[in-house]
């Protein structure tokens, strides 16, 4: 059986395998077994009822969200819905009522990553692991401005490059500067990274599904 991850753009929004004012919406037919992340690009809070609603033309699904994830019936929420404010990385309301009792549905926490708020990034790995959660290190790339970088950083090579992810240029982390941050979550088994060093493409990463099935599970009861 395949599982083939299908990005769902439901509103325009910083755009990945399309022009990026261009929506992107497959067909149920064209999906067919494979697992649908709903609002790609975008938080599926925004017209979440719509969302929601669309969302039941696939078989298989999740959503994109900062909020809580039992407000959906899957979730995958971001750690940080801003990747510089503090406090947005670590939320406790995430977890239902206990931090360490986490939400069936919570898949993984993905954490936007830059080169200005590893401190922050460190602080909610730390947390989010200790309660046994999966999370996904995404670096973020930018197409309005090039990206700052602290004077103090220790890493000293090139952290940005302008090149195309996809189909669209941005300013994009280098090889270098994304193996260093990884190399500093090594030793946690629960630290991973969006796509990979070599490539953006959700085919050559595959963690969205992984954990969606491990979700998957735990609804289930198994």
């Amino acid at each position: 059986m395949s599982h083939r991850l299908q990005p769902v753009l439901l509103q325009p929004a910083g755009a990945y395998y399309v022009p990026i004012d261009r929506p992107h919406v497959p067909t149920p037919e064209e999906v067919g077994d494979g697992i649908v992340r709903m609002n790609c690009g975008n938080d599926s809070n925004n017209q979440r009822d719509t969302v929601i609603e669309a969302a039941k033309r696939y078989q298989r699904y999740f959503f994109n969200t900062s909020i809580p994830a039992s407000i959906f019936p899957a979730g995958r929420p971001d750690g940080n819905p801003k990747e510089e404010q503090e406090g947005s990385y670590a939320m406790p309301n995430w977890h239902g009522d206990n931090w360490y009792s986490p939400a069936a549905n919570l898949m993984f926490v993905r954490l936007r990553t830059s080169a200005t708020n590893l401190r922050l990034v460190d602080q909610a790995v730390a947390a989010w692991t200790a309660a046994q959660v999966p999370v996904a290190i995404t670096f973020m790339a930018y197409y309005d401005h090039e990206p700052q970088v602290p004077a103090d950083l220790i890493f000293k090579g090139q952290c940005y490059e302008w090149r195309v992810r996809h189909i669209n240029s941005y300013w994009c982390p280098t090889k270098e500067f994304m193996r260093w941050v990884m190399s500093r979550y090594a030793q946690n088994r629960l630290v991973s990274m969006c796509s990979s060093v070599n490539s953006a493409y959700c085919r050559d990463c595959r963690n969205c599904e992984t954990y969606f099935l491990q979700a998957e599970k735990r609804m289930r009861g198994e």
